[in-house]
């Protein structure tokens, strides 16, 4: 008798928690639904101390502290193809994927400058082009389903982990996101390789004033708007980008983060307008 009780007794147990890890994985970001977009092994980047990529470390720790009480969800900073910053709080983790929102739109674009040459995709010269049309033309000139072409050109070569495509938007994780933004910084180029043709980068509109107590503190600062919250800066001068993921923000300044991680760089130029080139040769 005892014996059945004890057998009954674990044979709910198991139930119990097969039951909590399904409640548990259904809500787990990375359950996007839509259609895979296949990518590579996600080989982690390389990653660097913030003082040895030209940061003063108590202003740099600051605007992460900062971030941290002010966005939360997710913060990550890379300079120089080297990850600096991957914090991460509340619902989201390293796995999460972030749904792309503009830049999502991004992305697509630089899907679209690839299946120009490749495909012979038609795209109109100075007018702005309807993001929206794009998949499906795509899809069209390649003979491939957009999440296809996606996963073969952008994602594969990003060494990306897989993402979710939902139309209008992909879903990704964090650190891909910047893998995206790599591009957007070098003219199309993921270390070294250039996967986007040269030029191209430049269709991409990125906005340039954002709302915030004062101007960005790097006048060639852009960024693009993600869903809720989500910014993702970039400063091409300094070879920066900074990606915050947020549903909502208590802050609505959103020229202070970038700004207190602009002025913790030691070398950056002054007013008088050096560069960084002149300053730091190489970089």
């Amino acid at each position: 008798m005892n014996r059945g009780r004890h057998f009954a007794f674990w044979i709910v147990a198991a139930l119990l928690v097969v039951a909590a890890c399904r409640l548990w994985i259904g809500k787990q970001p990375t359950d996007a639904g839509g259609v895979a977009v296949g990518g590579g092994d996600a080989g982690g980047w390389p990653r660097a101390d913030a003082s040895t990529e030209g940061f003063d470390a108590a202003p740099f720790l600051a605007a992460v502290d900062w971030a941290g009480k002010e966005r939360a969800g997710a913060l990550l900073v890379s300079r120089h193809g080297h990850l600096l910053v991957e914090h991460y709080s509340g619902d989201l983790n390293v796995e999460s994927l972030v749904a792309g929102g503009g830049l999502s739109d991004a992305l697509v674009l630089l899907a679209a400058g690839i299946a120009v040459p490749q495909h012979g995709l038609s795209l109109p010269a100075s007018e702005p082009v309807d993001v929206a049309q794009l998949p499906a033309a795509i899809a069209k000139a390649s003979g491939r389903s957009f999440p296809q072409f996606l996963s073969r050109n952008v994602w594969q070569p990003l060494n990306a982990a897989p993402a979710r495509w939902s139309e209008p938007e992909v879903s990704a994780r964090a650190i891909d996101w910047l893998r995206v933004a790599e591009l957007l910084l070098h003219d199309g180029r993921f270390e070294g390789t250039q996967v986007v043709p040269r030029g191209w980068t430049a269709r991409v509109p990125l906005q340039r004033i954002a709302p915030g107590a004062e101007p960005f503190a790097d006048k060639d600062l852009t960024y693009l708007r993600g869903r809720g919250a989500t910014r993702l800066w970039l400063s091409p001068r300094f070879d920066l980008a900074i990606l915050s993921v947020s549903g909502t923000a208590h802050s609505t300044d959103e020229t202070r983060l970038p700004n207190m991680i602009v002025r913790a760089l030691r070398e950056r130029p002054g007013i008088s307008g050096t560069s960084l080139d002149d300053l730091v040769p190489g970089h």
